[in-house]
C-alpha cells in the first residue's frame, strides 16, 4: 500500500514538473501589441464568395494561419494602407522562412466590390492575397464574429459613396478561431515579431 502511494505521489509530482516546465517555456505575451484572446472563438457558418467565386466557409481557415482585412475597395485610404503593411510582413514572414500565413480582405460593400474587381484590387499589393465577399447577412455575421464594425450608408446614389469601418488586423489561428487582434497604429515589423510568439506560444499549449 505505501509503494503504491509512493508511487502516486511521484507520478504527480512529475505530471506537475512537466506542466510548469512547458509553462515557464512558453512565449511573454504580455508586451504584445494586438489583444490576445484567452479563449479563441471558432468560426461558423462562414457563407462568403472569395475573388474566384468560390464558396469561402469557416473550413478553409483551418490549418493555417490567416490574417484578415474587413473594409472595401474604394476606400481612399485605410484599406490601401493597410494591405501595404500586410504585404510588407508578408516580405518579412517569406524572409524568416518558417513562418507563413495568408492575407484575406473581407468586403463590406458587395454592391461595388465584384469578384473579378476584388481580384484585380488585392492582387495589385500582392498576388498571393485573397478577398471575399457576400450576402449582406453572411457579411454582418462573419463581421460579428471577428469584432469588426462598419456601417454603409443607406443612400448609395452618390457612385463614390464611402463605409464607415473600423481598421483592425484580425489574426485566425489554424483551428480557424479568432486567435488576435491588432489595432492601428500598426507595424509590420512588430506584428512579424508578435506573429512569431504566438506561433510559439500556440505550439507550446
Amino acid at each position: 500500500m505505501n509503494k503504491l502511494l509512493l508511487f502516486i505521489v511521484s507520478i504527480t509530482a512529475l505530471a506537475a514538473g512537466l506542466f510548469f516546465a512547458t509553462q515557464n517555456n512558453a512565449p511573454d505575451l504580455s508586451d504584445l501589441s494586438g489583444f490576445v484572446f484567452p479563449n479563441p472563438e471558432t468560426l461558423s457558418a462562414v457563407d462568403l464568395v472569395n475573388h474566384n467565386s468560390e464558396p469561402l466557409t469557416e473550413t478553409d481557415f483551418k490549418d493555417q494561419w490567416t490574417f484578415v482585412y474587413v473594409g472595401y475597395t474604394f476606400c481612399p485610404d485605410a484599406c490601401p494602407m493597410t494591405l501595404t503593411t500586410l504585404n510588407q510582413l508578408t516580405g518579412i514572414l517569406e524572409e524568416k522562412g518558417k513562418l507563413q500565413a495568408s492575407t484575406l480582405l473581407v468586403s463590406v460593400d458587395p454592391e461595388r466590390d465584384t469578384p473579378e474587381h476584388m481580384k484585380n484590387y488585392v492582387t495589385y499589393f500582392n498576388e498571393g492575397f485573397m478577398a471575399a465577399s457576400g450576402a449582406p447577412e453572411a457579411i454582418s455575421h462573419f463581421a460579428d464574429q471577428v469584432s469588426a464594425s462598419y456601417s454603409v450608408p443607406e443612400d448609395k446614389s452618390d457612385p463614390n459613396y464611402l463605409v464607415d469601418h473600423s481598421s483592425a488586423i484580425i489574426l485566425i489561428n489554424p483551428d480557424a478561431a479568432v486567435h488576435a487582434i491588432f489595432t492601428p497604429p500598426q507595424d509590420a515589423t512588430v506584428i512579424a515579431g508578435d506573429f512569431e510568439r504566438l506561433v510559439a506560444h500556440y505550439k507550446s499549449r
